[in-house]
């Protein structure tokens, strides 16, 4: 059984502390500043933009052939939009961890409702481990998809890894605010 499938989810939980939903949170104080692995654009004419300053960026890393990274996209979505209409200024962009090109780029062509937005793919499969390793998550126990809140100013602040859930949205507002 995966980690993404061994829990249930509780949605009528009390409010989740950030210790107990980030798999790796840090203080503004000792917060890593975000650096993206060597990534390009996942969508043909797409850009690599800089992380902005002024607001929260979402970054979900994900895979084509993850099941849970791609049902839980058009609620993220959603809840991007939410955040937005209730005034906390949010990104949410993409990170493909996809090894083959043409598979990502076949696969956002025939969905092009999924990604949408800032849409990147790791260029160098190889400096996964690396990078997540940067951010204290053990490469062999961190299975995608992965949640990284980084703060306005660019720091990351909180990690999660595994498939979101209905109650999570609550969390995610908090955390941001």
């Amino acid at each position: 059984m995966s980690r993404v499938a061994a829990v249930k989810a509780n949605p009528e939980a009390a409010a989740v502390s950030a210790g107990k939903w980030a798999d790796v949170s840090y203080t503004a104080a000792n917060a890593p500043a975000m650096e993206l692995p060597p990534v390009v654009p996942a969508r043909l004419g797409g850009a690599t933009p800089a992380f902005p300053r002024d607001r929260w960026v979402w970054l979900n890393v994900w895979a084509t052939w993850c099941v849970p990274c791609v049902k839980e996209m058009p609620m993220m979505e959603q809840w991007k939009a939410q955040l937005l209409g209730e005034g906390l200024a949010v990104d949410l962009w993409y990170l493909s961890v996809d090894e083959q090109e043409k598979v990502l780029g076949n696969f956002l062509q025939q969905r092009p409702a999924m990604a949408p937005g800032i849409s990147l793919r790791l260029k160098d499969f190889a400096l996964l481990a690396a990078w997540l390793t940067k951010y204290q998550l053990d490469p062999g126990e961190a299975a995608i998809p992965i949640h990284l809140l980084i703060a306005p100013g660019g720091k990351v602040r909180y990690i999660h890894v595994g498939q979101l859930g209905e109650a999570d949205y609550r969390v995610l507002k908090e955390l941001m605010q």
